[in-house]
């Protein structure tokens, strides 16, 4: 199994375990060519799963955003890789309106340092450049998160506060440059712009 194949089951995994939420359900989401699964459930207001996959070439992305009065963490989770070798790893909880506790000991594969950008960040996040065999290591370990993570959401807090902080996250993540040039090549500016916005990291009041 290459490493498009070992990234697109995770990609699947994820899916499954938000499609099982309770009372989750799809939201209407344009076909931009790729694969995109959105739900919204009590417990979150978006739960987010892309699988963009070429023959030589894949990105995951799962995100869940809390709804705006839970103070919770973002779940974050993005992996970039080719064929044969894996680019980048990125698993997070985010910080919004309260501490993020260590949720994961993995310590794994070549590290990847922070973008200019990434304050938005906890200081547990992992980031890095995992070997095949690694990979599935760490597949398991962001199913895990998101198993623990999911029953946790529902705690009540500063609404202005999360919405402050969900929202600049938000906009800290659509300042990713490789993102977007990659985007505006497929999509165009605009198009870029708008699935950047309303899909990939949607502000609190423009999910769609």
């Amino acid at each position: 199994m290459n490493c498009i194949d070992i990234v697109d089951n995770i990609a699947r995994r994820l899916n499954h375990l938000l499609k099982q939420q309770p009372k989750a359900y799809l939201l209407p989401t344009e076909n931009y060519g790729w694969e995109n699964f959105r739900y919204r459930s009590p417990k979150f207001r978006l739960g987010h799963v892309q699988i963009f996959r070429q023959d030589k070439f894949c990105v995951i992305h799962c995100c869940v955003f809390p709804h705006q009065t839970d103070p919770s963490p973002i779940y974050g989770f993005d992996v970039v890789t080719g064929t044969n070798k894996i680019t980048g790893v990125f698993l997070d909880l985010s910080p919004t309106a309260k501490p993020v506790e260590p949720f994961t000991n993995l310590n794994i594969g070549q590290m990847r340092e922070r973008p200019e950008w990434g304050d938005i960040f906890s200081q547990h996040w992992l980031a890095c450049r995992p070997t095949p065999e690694e990979m599935t290591v760490v597949g398991n370990e962001a199913a895990r998160v998101l198993t623990n993570y999911l029953p946790s959401l529902g705690d009540i807090g500063d609404t202005n506060l999360i919405i402050q902080q969900q929202n600049r996250y938000c906009l800290q993540q659509q300042r990713n440059e490789h993102t977007r040039k990659a985007l505006t090549n497929i999509l165009g500016p605009n198009g870029a712009d708008s699935y950047m916005s309303t899909i990939l990291f949607p502000t609190i009041g423009t999910l769609i």
